[in-house]
């Protein structure tokens, strides 16, 4: 539902009388934005194409009073009845709301509350995100348009990040491992001539097809759909070449599937907690003072929640192809060093991360790994 049609239908609700009524057992009804029934306005009384929907009547004893409402994130209001009913409108952000004895529910722009009198429920702000609704209440006669409750105890939110140890302890990186640096570096830049036998030494060190399926999937996030796409094209192409001359490539696991319900903000603020070493109020602050949410929400729920979640690709492996690509790019250090401080902390030895150099150097490049040891020193 666009803003121009919740317009619409919400001056058309204020002002239209005759709406059919909601025969139904009370209780909240929530209309998701797309499966409003949308209707086309008559032609001859707007100047344009212009489309309404309607809601059911509210019992009213006269005049209805509509309000806009900001809540930020985690912001809820108390148990209350609205004895003459509600309606929410939400205008913009992710909120929640749950009726007495019923789950929570989540809210998105477009959404539409029906609460019918004397329902018990409260409504707000998702845990990550705010929300603006409009609400709409019948003017109650005597002044008790709300009857206000007790708080709400929401329940503990429960982790859904993947089983971490609680300090990483010392590893010795791997070939396999290791040949993840120059496939992302080569993709970065573009230059799929070097690219193929990146993948071929990876595929013989005993990466599978699906965990190079993903280092590219990874890799957008940072380097762009272009390069991604094209490096996987070119690896595509390469099994196929591979498949005519009598090699099968080992295809690998598939990642786990998590619940449709998985909170991926949520699950996103925990992966940078334990990523980065920060308190779980740290990791989710948003990004930049909340500079650009779109950005804020891009980052923590589908790179660090969708993306970390699928484990057919572990987080230093992810992390290493993150390093080759950075690296690879340049000009990025303020990246870069964040990048090889995580890198760092998982590996747990500075050996190993000089190991991480050598790569760069011996299959990317003697600068790109000048550039990154520079980063690297500042670090340690």
């Amino acid at each position: 539902m666009t803003r121009t049609q919740l317009k619409g239908a919400l001056i058309l609700m204020l002002f239209t009388a005759g709406a059919q009524a909601n025969n139904e057992q009370p209780g909240q009804t929530i209309v998701k934005g797309q499966d409003h029934e949308v209707n086309q306005a008559p032609a001859n009384r707007f100047s344009g194409d212009a489309h309404f929907s309607r809601f059911p009547t509210m019992p009213s004893p006269g005049d209805v009073a509509p309000a806009t409402v900001t809540f930020e994130a985690g912001t809820i209001t108390n148990w209350h009845i609205h004895p003459h009913g509600q309606y929410l409108i939400v205008t913009d952000g992710e909120g929640r709301t749950q009726e007495w004895g019923k789950p929570i529910q989540t809210l998105q722009e477009g959404d539409v509350v029906i609460c019918p009198p004397g329902v018990k429920h409260w409504h707000g702000a998702s845990e990550h995100r705010s929300m603006t609704h409009i609400a709409i209440s019948p003017v109650s006669p005597d002044g008790q348009g709300v009857t206000w409750l007790e708080k709400v105890e929401l329940p503990e939110p429960k982790s859904t990040t993947p089983d971490q140890p609680e300090a990483p302890t010392p590893v010795t990186l791997t070939e396999k491992q290791l040949s993840l640096i120059p496939i992302a570096a080569f993709s970065a830049i573009g230059d799929t001539e070097k690219l193929k036998p990146a993948l071929v030494q990876g595929l013989e060190s005993g990466l599978t097809v699906n965990e190079i399926k993903e280092a590219f999937a990874h890799q957008y996030a940072y380097a762009g759909f272009p390069r991604a796409l094209t490096g996987m094209l070119t690896f595509r192409s390469l099994l196929e070449e591979r498949r005519e001359n009598g090699i099968e490539d080992v295809q690998g696991k598939e990642p786990s599937q998590l619940p449709d319900s998985t909170d991926y903000y949520q699950l996103g603020s925990e992966t940078l907690e334990y990523l980065t070493d920060r308190t779980m109020e740290e990791a989710s602050q948003p990004l930049f003072g909340n500079f650009s949410p779109t950005m804020d929400h891009a980052l923590k729920a589908h790179l660090f929640g969708y993306l970390f979640s699928r484990d057919n690709l572990g987080y230093l492996e992810r992390e290493l192809v993150v390093v080759g690509t950075l690296s690879a790019i340049g000009d990025v250090n303020a990246q870069l060093n964040s990048h090889l401080t995580i890198t760092q902390d998982l590996v747990g030895d500075s050996e190993q991360m000089e190991r991480v150099m050598a790569t760069l150097e011996k299959e990317v490049g003697k600068d790109v790994a000048r550039n990154a040891r520079g980063v690297l020193r500042g670090i340690q």
